[in-house]
């Protein structure tokens, strides 16, 4: 009896120690090889904000119609409807720029036996440049997204999974069969049914800090959901993943920013609040669903710093490389007056460009207080405002690479918060502007037209005569979000340089001028 106990015992151990090794060989196999540049990695890498299994992303939309169409059927896709940028190069199964597939599992970053899919860089600062009339358009690496509303995306998402009736392992697998052509594996339909069971409960477990998501045409409707198409709510998010908390008040919405020649930037976010860009893409991260773990990972970790390298010397796009030299092409004796008044005006916060540098002005990188500027002041009014730095010092252990340096966030003193002046390479690109994306057009900022105080955003077609984006007066399919510029944190008052509409040494003809010189930049 004895003997055949330790028979059983040997075997079962050999037999354990048989599966460990098959399971680390397995795991071996499971992770992609990285990408082979930082442009790749731009464009594919993880940044550790794996969602979901790619077959459940994959069947979302058929399942929920409502969620992934709010405007109906006719009005495209999920791609159309929230703006993403369609046909990644080399993308498998149709995805859009920056949603990624990898074998890293959420928040862990553990080898995953099965595709999971996130967001990386490439969602949010790549967009479809495109003319009116020319819907094909041209798609720009770093430039920020304007019609991506990928706040209301999460929302559709979020309540996807919460529905416990319409969305199981069952109705999942008979979707994946209908659309593909073929079943899911025992492996897959295991995962998804344990990774199902765990995003519910912790979704579950946020709802007393996030409440329920919106869905439907709600999603559209800026008083419920009120960053809107290029916006984000960066300072609430972040409060929310360093302290579980949401503030009040909360900072307001922000623009997605451009990312073109980062190494020209002296700190960043539009206060300056951060120095280290490899902190800033972390929070960035952390605020879609990486982890603290996760970031930790090589491959993550590598994606984090690659595609920094890739931003860091990535040129802006040329005014003539997107639109030609037509009608709306720079007028040369415009542009030469316009560089002088430039030069005058607009020099001391912004520098110049001089060849294939840039030159700083006086004030370049300087963070210009609100109350100087005048712009929105929400963003460096907000709660927690002032403890940012220690609750992200907090939040990273010792030893983790992400960690910011010390004092690398700061929050200055009440009376001196204010907002960067920064280069500003390829003008034309970065509509709507100012920090909150409250204005449509370079025409606008500089007080050549009036500010509108209320108009609707939803897709970005260049405007070449006012420089930036076309908005409309009242809503359509396209334009579906109401701007509002009296709401908390959409003010679109401020930055009045050259000088304030029909004010004082008010000049058509001189920011007529100038219009044309922005463009060249």
């Amino acid at each position: 009896m004895l003997k055949a106990i330790q028979i059983i015992a040997i075997t079962l151990a050999g037999t354990v120690l048989i599966g460990t090794f098959a399971l680390i060989f397995a795991e071996s196999r499971w992770i992609d090889p990285n990408p082979s540049s930082p442009r790749e990695y731009f464009l594919h890498g993880s940044t550790g904000t794996e969602l979901m299994p790619l077959a459940v992303f994959q069947v979302l939309p058929t399942l929920f119609p409502e969620q992934f169409q709010p405007a109906g059927n006719t009005a495209g896709d999920f791609i159309d409807q929230f703006g993403f940028v369609r046909g990644a190069p080399d993308a498998k199964y149709g995805l859009p720029y920056g949603v990624n597939v990898s074998r890293y599992r959420p928040k862990s970053g553990a080898p995953s036996p099965i595709p999971f899919v996130g967001f990386n860089c490439a969602v949010c600062h790549s967009a479809n440049f495109e003319r009116v009339g020319q819907p094909r358009g041209t798609v720009v690496l770093g430039m920020a997204n304007p019609r991506l509303d990928l706040v209301a995306f999460g929302d559709a998402i979020r309540r996807s999974l919460l529905d416990e009736n319409r969305l199981t392992v069952p109705t999942i697998a008979a979707t994946y069969k209908s659309l593909n052509h073929k079943s899911l594996s025992f492996t897959e339909r295991l995962t998804i049914r344990y990774w199902l069971r765990g995003a519910r409960a912790a979704l579950k477990a946020d709802l007393p800090m996030r409440g329920s998501p919106f869905s439907g045409s709600k999603l559209r409707d800026s008083s419920l959901m009120p960053s809107g198409p290029g916006r984000n709510q960066p300072m609430m998010e972040t409060v929310r993943f360093l302290i579980h908390e949401t503030p009040d008040p909360n900072g307001g919405a922000s623009k997605i920013p451009c990312l073109y020649q980062q190494q020209r930037r002296q700190r960043a976010q539009f206060d300056g609040s951060v120095g280290d860009p490899l902190t800033r893409n972390s929070l960035a991260a952390l605020g879609v669903g990486a982890s603290v773990y996760n970031l930790r990972v090589p491959g993550i970790l590598g994606t984090m710093q690659q595609s920094y390298i890739f931003v860091k010397t990535l040129d802006g796009p040329r005014y003539a490389d997107l639109n030609g030299t037509d009608a709306h092409g720079p007028d040369q004796a415009r542009v030469q007056r316009g560089h002088d008044a430039y030069m005058q005006y607009c020099s001391s916060c912004h520098g110049w460009p001089e060849e294939q540098n840039w030159t700083s002005g006086s004030r370049q990188g300087q963070v210009i207080p609100a109350s100087e500027v005048g712009t929105d002041s929400a963003r460096v009014s907000f709660r927690y405002y002032a403890d940012m730095g220690t609750f992200v010092d907090a939040f990273f252990p010792p030893g983790h690479p992400l960690k910011p340096p010390v004092g690398d966030i700061h929050a200055l003193p009440e009376a001196e918060r204010g907002f960067i002046t920064e280069p500003l390479e390829a003008a034309f690109t970065r509509a709507p502007y100012l920090h909150n994306g409250s204005v449509p057009t370079l025409a606008e900022l500089i007080n050549l037209k009036p500010r509108r105080a209320v108009f609707y955003r939803g897709r970005s077609e260049f405007d070449p005569d006012g420089v930036g984006i076309v908005v409309t007066e009242q809503p359509d399919v396209d334009h579906y979000f109401r701007y509002d510029t009296s709401v908390y944190g959409n003010s679109n008052r401020g930055h009045n340089y050259p000088w304030p509409y029909q004010g004082t040494g008010w000049n058509a003809d001189t920011l007529t001028d100038l219009l044309e010189y922005l463009k060249t930049l």
